[in-house]
């Protein structure tokens, strides 16, 4: 009997990971998402209140207004204009900046003080937006979802075989490891430079120069040096010597559809 569910529980996971397979309208990659597009909106309205409730949120002033400015611009020549678009400034000295899913993008202070120049911000707003627009959030999310599902699957197999609640919880514990260092890394990494080639398309159409996107990686390499952050086979970012090599061999492609203002 326990045979039969076990196979029952992968046939159903099966099913799950090949009816939430779509088609990337963008890219053509082929994406697994549980969610669906009309949910996205409401999540990220949910988790952008949630942000601006915990987090000193800037929706108005200097900053506020000049992020605002490219990323309006940016967003209406994206593949979703339609989307309900809102950019915001995160007061905190933190390099950073994020997308949630239907178009809800933070940039923090730090970022844009950081790069004065609107062409290198347009590169860092526009790879925000090429990531709601590609919906890398909610197809993270899902890897996520299915991966614990897998995993609580494997232990109560483990568990069913060998009758020992540690040898469970050991399988399920390097299952994490593995699927940490093997699946949601690496696709992470993917999707970094996913987002930097459509943001630098997105930046390049909307009028700023895309070759200041060049520029932005080589000064955050710079500013990075002897810091002694992670190893690149570590962290959901590839290196930044691969994103310039990636964004210098289709330079051409982005100058082609770069239209001064």
């Amino acid at each position: 009997m326990m045979m039969v569910k076990r196979f029952a529980l992968v046939g159903i996971m099966a099913w799950l990971a090949a009816a939430c397979v779509t088609t990337n309208e963008v890219t053509g990659r082929s994406q697994f998402i549980t969610i669906p597009p009309a949910q996205d909106d409401a999540l990220g309205l949910e988790a952008m209140n949630q942000v601006k409730s915990e987090a000193p949120v800037r929706t108005t002033g200097p900053d506020a207004r000049r992020v605002q400015r490219i990323g309006a611009r940016i967003a209406a020549i994206s593949d979703r204009p339609d989307f309900n678009w809102e950019f915001v400034v995160i007061d905190e000295p933190v390099l950073n900046a994020w997308a949630l899913p239907g178009g809800k993008v933070a940039i923090y202070k730090k970022m844009v003080d950081t790069f004065p120049e609107d062409d290198m911000l347009a590169a860092v707003i526009g790879h925000e937006i090429a990531h709601a627009v590609l919906r890398h959030g909610a197809e993270q999310v899902s890897r996520g979802q299915l991966t614990n599902t897998v995993l609580a699957a494997a232990g109560l197999a483990v568990g069913a075989a060998t009758g020992d609640g540690q040898s469970t919880q050991l399988a399920m514990t390097l299952g994490t490891l593995a699927a940490q260092g093997f699946v949601m890394l690496p696709h992470g990494r993917a999707m970094e430079l996913e987002a930097d080639h459509v943001g630098t398309i997105y930046m390049a159409k909307a009028g700023y120069d895309p070759r200041r996107a060049v520029d932005l990686w080589r000064r955050m390499q710079t500013m990075k040096d002897g810091n002694g952050g992670p190893p690149a086979f570590l962290s959901t970012h590839p290196t930044d010597d691969k994103r310039i090599a990636r964004l210098e061999a289709n330079m051409p492609d982005y100058l082609a559809v770069y239209a001064p203002r």
